[in-house]
C-alpha cells in the first residue's frame, strides 16, 4: 500500500491558531511536499479537538481512511498518515500523548495522573521541549522513575528558539545532553530520541522530522529504536515561533 522504505515523521504540530487550516486537501499537499510518500504527521489537540475538526471537515477530494483503533487517518492519494496526538499542559510540564483515540482527550493536569490516563487510552508518550518553556525535563530529573513511561524524548524541537527575556537558551542542547547521559546509557532502547517542528502554522509542517523504517511493525517501537541523530532532520522554525509568540501576546491576530 505504501511505496516507501523510510517514513518521515513530524509528530508534533498544532496547525494554525485554534486549529486553523486552509482545508484538508491543501494541508495534506503542504505536508506531502516535505514529508513525501509514507510521510506521517501528528496534529496535537490542546484543550480542544482540533484534530477531530480537521479530519471531519467538509470539502476536499482526498479519501480519509480511519486506521486501527481510530488513532489517525490514512490518505491513499498521497500515501500519508495523519496521527491524533494531544499535548497535555500538566502543572509539572508538557507531555505529548501520541496515537490517541478519536474523540478522547486526557483531562488531568497532574503529570502522574496524565501519564496513567494516556496509558489507559492506549497512547504512548513523548517528553516534548523538555528544557524549554513549560517543559517537563526538570520534573523528570527529580522523578527519574517516571522516565520509563516515555517512549521518545524530543531532543530537537524546531520551535524551541531563544527569545531574550522570554524563553530558555540552549533548550535543545540540554535535551540532547540529558538524553545521552540519562536515557541512552541507562535505559538502552527503552526511550528513543526524536525531532519535531512543534509548528503553529500549516506551512511549517515537516520542517523537522524523525526517520522511521517500520522494521518492528510497531509505531511505538519505531520511536523507541531511534537512538542516533543520523535519524533526525532538524531545522529552526524561528519565524513561525516568533509569529505564534506575537499572537499569544496580542500583538498579532
Amino acid at each position: 500500500m505504501i511505496k516507501a522504505d523510510i517514513h518521515k515523521a513530524d509528530i508534533h504540530n498544532h496547525l494554525g491558531r485554534n486549529g486553523a487550516n486552509p482545508g484538508f486537501d491543501e494541508t495534506i499537499d503542504i505536508a506531502h511536499a516535505r514529508l513525501g510518500n509514507g510521510g506521517i504527521f501528528g496534529i496535537a489537540n490542546s484543550d480542544d479537538f482540533r484534530y477531530e475538526k480537521f479530519v471531519e471537515q467538509k470539502g476536499g477530494k482526498y479519501k480519509r481512511i480511519t486506521v486501527s483503533d481510530k488513532i489517525g487517518v490514512y490518505v491513499p492519494e498521497k500515501q500519508m498518515f495523519v496521527v491524533k496526538c494531544q499535548e497535555v499542559f500538566s502543572k509539572q510540564g508538557h507531555i505529548l500523548a501520541i496515537a490517541m483515540p478519536h474523540g478522547k482527550n486526557i483531562a488531568s493536569k497532574e503529570a502522574r495522573d496524565a501519564i496513567k490516563e494516556a496509558k489507559d487510552l492506549g497512547a504512548f508518550l513523548d517528553a516534548v521541549h523538555p528544557f524549554y518553556v513549560e517543559g517537563i525535563g526538570k520534573f523528570l530529573e527529580q522523578n527519574p522513575e517516571l522516565l520509563q513511561h516515555f517512549s521518545t524524548w524530543e531532543v530537537y524541537n524546531g520551535s524551541a528558539v531563544f527569545i531574550p527575556g522570554f524563553t530558555t537558551a540552549f533548550a535543545n542542547k540540554k535535551a540532547m545532553k540529558f538524553y545521552s547521559s540519562n536515557l541512552l546509557e541507562k535505559l538502552g532502547n527503552g526511550v528513543g530520541m526524536s525531532s519535531s517542528t512543534d509548528g503553529h502554522s500549516v506551512e511549517s509542517i515537516g520542517k523537522c522530522y524523525t526517520l522511521l523504517d517500520y522494521s518492528t511493525n510497531s509505531f511505538q517501537n519505531e520511536f523507541r529504536n531511534i537512538t542516533s541523530v543520523d535519524k533526525l532532520h532538524i531545522e529552526s522554525n524561528w519565524f513561525d515561533m516568533y509569529k505564534h509568540a506575537a499572537q499569544l501576546g496580542g500583538i498579532l491576530k
